[in-house]
């Protein structure tokens, strides 16, 4: 396995409090589920890659996921492909063969980037706005919840710090299914783009770590609420004001060199 952490240490953040606005996550359609806090909606299936390998064939989706997005675009930065150019060619290696959900940041986005080509061009669920969660602010790392997987986490789905998902959760769990004890990927880190943050279910923290890392999972999320069709008169829901917790931890983020 190849997985570097890029932060040395963490910055320390202090409780302010959830928000009072009330958190609901709700079945919007099969396999989707809305979350009026973030005003997203979430694949109800949290390793969607991991069952399309086992529908398809790990291989078989790793070699359509290249053949329709060979290329995706990030920050410039030195590791893309030619470097510093904002573009990156994508390969098997991206995809970790080891497990059919795992693979390294920009693999993460080949496969949202696949997700809307599915169905004809109308995209995956008949959406084609599939992208990867964002991280909010840059600030945090430790328990925090800016960010679209956080707010998920502590928030929507009630989760408690430093206590597993799977075992402490309110009832909005029952609607996803395949949800990992493992590190999600998320947004990049704008401190140095050949970075991205990095959520994990397990304990509710936040870390960075080099984009070529390759085995957290990938949660896909579409912004607003799905069910909203674009130029319908229908309104989409504002999303409610979400106040951002987090706790300094020392010492988490050693770095790690490659495996």
């Amino acid at each position: 396995m190849k997985k570097r952490w890029m932060a040395g240490g963490l910055v320390a953040a202090s409780i302010f409090g959830m928000s009072t606005a009330q958190a609901s996550l709700v079945s919007v359609g099969t396999g989707l589920v809305y979350d009026n806090v973030a005003n997203v909606t979430w694949s109800s299936d949290a390793n969607l890659f991991g069952t399309m390998a086992g529908n398809m064939g790990y291989m078989n989706l790793v070699n359509s996921i290249i053949a329709a997005v060979p290329t995706v675009h990030d920050t410039p930065n030195s590791l893309d492909t030619p470097p510093n150019t904002g573009n990156y060619n994508l390969s098997s290696g991206d995809f970790n063969s080891a497990s059919s959900g795992w693979m390294d940041w920009w693999g993460g986005l080949g496969f949202v980037g696949y997700l809307n080509t599915l169905n004809n061009g109308a995209g995956y669920l008949n959406h084609k706005t599939w992208e990867l969660p964002t991280t909010y602010t840059q600030t945090c790392t430790g328990y925090c919840a800016n960010s679209m997987l956080g707010e998920l986490f502590y928030t929507g789905l009630g989760g408690t710090a430093g206590q597993s998902i799977t075992t402490f959760h309110n009832s909005s769990y029952n609607l996803f299914t395949n949800v990992q004890n493992d590190w999600y990927w998320s947004g990049e880190y704008t401190s140095n783009p050949g970075g991205a943050w990095l959520f994990i279910p397990a304990y509710g923290l936040q870390d960075v770590a080099y984009k070529f890392s390759n085995y957290p999972y990938l949660w896909a999320v579409l912004p607003g609420n799905a069910t909203a069709v674009p130029g319908s008169g229908s309104t989409v829901p504002e999303p409610a004001t979400l106040t951002l917790i987090g706790l300094g931890l020392a010492g988490l983020g050693a770095m790690r060199r490659r495996g």
